[in-house]
């Protein structure tokens, strides 16, 4: 689904080149959720960006669902974006002269492909998915940010995208709207059955993913999660007492001969 393969990229100025991403390579399968975690300035949004076509590498090659991103035109990565990829921000970017269902109909809206009554039901249905409902007439100023938060979820998915991005999707909230919005975001993923990447600070976040990456000085690495820490080291005790058991089982007497 998302491939990059041995992708750089460099930040020039007149004074110096930072290499922010390094050699990166990343192979995430359709239906995968993966997070990746790292101190800030290590590139995580970086990687995000190039991931989505939102930038481009230096040198690399990045590929969604088969297509080499680098090849393409603006206008064919904005029509692969729009066809593709849903992105949530961390600071939800709400248009904000636009009530929540004009905010998740916009997608629908730039894609051209449904009439404009389809458009709205999908957008209520959306609204209605991430508890909003009753909200659908709202702007953004009459919202939460937990609530702007969903709304911003619910866009994301307003094109079916068979990868969905998200930078920081619990960054701005308490922990209570962090958790609703979590659960939210992963349920609307197995629903639709989409790719989901999130760059993420959050251990809470990481927990739930299949796959936990680490970026670090712009290198990017698998990270061997606690679940898998943990069955290796209960398979090791379990073979150390097989172990322990044969050493300590008594001999059996020989039967006696006849005589």
């Amino acid at each position: 689904m998302l491939k990059i393969e041995s992708a750089n990229k460099y930040y020039r100025n007149s004074e110096e080149t930072i290499h922010v991403l390094k050699n990166i390579n990343l192979d995430v399968k359709k239906g995968t959720f993966i997070a990746i975690m790292g101190p800030s300035g290590s590139g995580k949004s970086t990687l995000l960006g190039v991931a989505a076509g939102l930038d481009r590498v230096d040198d690399g090659k990045v590929l969604i669902d088969g297509e080499e991103l680098g090849t393409k035109s603006e206008n064919e990565l904005a029509k692969l974006r729009s066809e593709k990829i849903g992105f949530i921000f961390q600071n939800f970017q709400l248009i904000r002269n636009l009530t929540a269902l004009e905010n998740v109909s916009l997608p629908m809206v730039i894609s051209k492909k449904l009439s404009e009554k389809e458009i709205a039901e999908r957008a209520r249905f959306l609204l209605e998915k991430v508890s909003l409902g009753h909200r659908v007439d709202h702007f953004p100023a009459q919202l939460s940010g937990g609530e702007e938060q969903r709304v911003a979820i619910a866009r994301a998915f307003a094109n079916n995208p068979v990868l969905l991005f998200a930078d920081e999707p619990t960054g701005n909230l308490d922990s209570k709207n962090s958790e609703i919005v979590l659960k939210m975001l992963i349920d609307l993923n197995k629903n639709f059955g989409s790719t989901l990447v999130i760059v993420t600070h959050d251990k809470k976040v990481a927990d739930l993913a299949d796959l936990v990456y680490e970026m670090k000085d712009g290198v990017l690495e698998l990270k061997q999660t606690e679940t898998v820490e943990k069955v290796e080291q209960e398979v090791k005790e379990v073979k150390e007492k097989i172990v322990s058991k044969k050493k300590t089982k008594p001999k059996t007497k020989s039967r006696a001969k006849k005589k």
